[in-house]
């Protein structure tokens, strides 16, 4: 493949890309240290985009293999499969930057100890989520149950059996914000109190 015809098919290849994952041309030139200029012109092909580190860089920012930017193949076997994916993989990558933490002990503790709890709630609410979503979400064929257990429609049934899936993290989230705000009038009973969330949650694992 000629020179010209390789960096045209990178080009197509990042826009499809950056297209796909609702990408601007502005993350992807932070990501790579260069401007939107560059971006632009690595995307129409109009300049050297092939080198090796570009392609490197390019793979890396767009989670797509080098291979598949120059066309070597059409899988580009990516662990991301859309843009909400890229932000929290950002998010967690930018939170892991800022430890350990410029605090006293006692508040750098309790502030992992929120964040752990956070992560741990996280998942815990996902399998209450997709529970609640498949068997209470829209029109499930709940009629019948819900007539048997004495409600007055499937929707209340519905409303009231999604809402218990989902209990435990809102009431999680409450009692985080009301530890939160106890922190500044009493942080030894703040510190407990996540603590003791925190040994909930081991203790359901």
């Amino acid at each position: 493949m000629k020179d010209k015809e390789l960096r045209k098919l990178i080009g197509s290849r990042i826009k499809q890309r950056r297209l796909e994952l609702n990408l601007g041309q502005q993350y992807i030139a932070e990501k790579m240290d260069v401007n939107k200029s560059t971006i632009q012109r690595y995307e129409a092909g109009t300049i050297d985009n092939s080198k090796k580190l570009i392609l490197e860089g390019l793979a890396e920012a767009l989670h797509v293999s080098v291979e598949w930017l120059k066309g070597e193949t059409d899988d580009y076997e990516t662990d991301i499969t859309d843009k909400r994916e890229l932000q929290i993989r950002d998010a967690m990558s930018d939170i892991l930057t800022i430890f350990p933490l410029d605090m006293k002990e006692r508040e750098s503790d309790f502030s992992k100890a929120l964040l752990l709890l956070m992560l741990r709630e996280y998942a815990a609410f996902n399998d209450s989520f997709k529970t609640a979503c498949e068997k209470y979400s829209g029109n499930n064929g709940n009629d019948n149950l819900a007539k048997t257990a004495g409600f007055e429609s499937a929707d209340e049934f519905n409303e009231i059996l999604f809402l218990r899936e989902v209990t435990h993290t809102i009431n999680t989230l409450n009692e985080m914000g009301d530890i939160i705000r106890m922190y500044s009038k009493n942080p030894d009973v703040a510190v407990t109190r996540i603590q003791n969330l925190l040994d909930e949650h081991s203790d359901s694992v």
